[in-house]
């Protein structure tokens, strides 16, 4: 039995009558007539009952195999579609722009079984910080971008799409020998007058800091800003300075001299894959199911 036979049954459920069914498949009544005995004998049993020419009559074992019928053209539909996706995907350079946050949650694993799986597809990775992140994405620079939900909210929705990628909390980063360290979570109240280190702006963690200290109504008094996370830690160790970090970000540099509290009311935050609307390309698709 083979493909043509299943569509060809398919059709002729549809139209209960074998000159509207040969017309729309372009062969022959005769031909029809044909194939459908032989699929009949090959499954020995009757599918169609041709007593009433104008109006055939399906059998309950028709209607079992028109199931199956539409289940297998569909699969070998679907199967079609992705094998042409992997004829496009045979070469090309996927050009991305991230925070430098990848490894940390389980990204570089991720694009390095998409590497594997599309040896032809390259990939050119900018690790920016978020200003530059997302004037490369405004500039159409960038085929997909990574970054925080709270620097993605300055892109026009109607032109950029955002998938949520992974979950992270922010938290109060400080030295184990804090005073703050001995609470289990810490109040915007017990962090006025603290200095602070904070990741440089644009990072996402800074614009947060600012937002927390303007809705509870006072400055934070920012002390030094760095891009990089081993940095802020040596600036707060044995000292009573703090810092703030999303959990999953800070967690590969974090040692027992430092310790982590939440904020009394938690922060959650996404990381997210932006894109331009309308530009997607297959290889970037692909990537996508990838990382989500």
């Amino acid at each position: 039995m083979t493909l043509d036979d299943f569509y060809s049954f398919i059709v002729l459920y549809q139209t209960r009558n074998i000159s509207d069914a040969a017309v729309e498949l372009n062969i022959t009544q005769s031909a029809l007539s044909k194939r459908l005995r032989s699929m009949q004998d090959e499954l020995n049993t009757k599918l169609i009952s041709t007593r009433n020419k104008r109006q055939l009559t399906i059998t309950e074992s028709g209607e079992v195999f028109f199931r199956y019928a539409q289940t297998i053209t569909s699969q070998y539909q679907l199967m079609q579609t992705e094998l042409q996706d992997y004829k496009t995907l045979q070469r090309g350079t996927l050009h991305i722009g991230s925070v430098p946050v990848m490894s940390q949650y389980g990204l570089t694993r991720k694009m390095s079984q998409f590497m594997h799986d599309f040896p032809q597809i390259n990939i050119r990775l900018e690790e920016l910080e978020g200003a530059d992140l997302l004037k490369q994405l405004q500039n159409q620079a960038l085929d997909l971008g990574i970054l925080r939900d709270v620097q993605s909210q300055q892109l026009s929705k109607s032109q950029f799409e955002a998938v949520n990628l992974d979950t992270d909390e922010l938290r109060v980063v400080l030295a184990a020998d804090h005073p703050l360290a001995q609470q289990a979570a810490i109040s915007m109240t017990d962090l006025h007058g603290v200095e602070v280190v904070s990741l440089s702006p644009g990072s996402g963690v800074y614009e947060k800091i600012g937002n927390l200290y303007q809705t509870a109504g006072f400055t934070p008094n920012i002390r030094f800003t760095t891009p990089h996370i081993e940095t802020l830690l040596g600036m707060i160790t044995h000292t009573q300075r703090v810092t703030f970090l999303f959990a999953k970000a800070a967690q590969p540099f974090l040692t027992p001299d430092y310790v982590t509290r939440p904020f009394s009311q938690p922060l959650i935050s996404h990381l997210q894959l932006v894109y331009p609307r309308g530009t997607l390309s297959q290889a970037a698709r692909r990537f996508m199911r990838y990382l989500e």
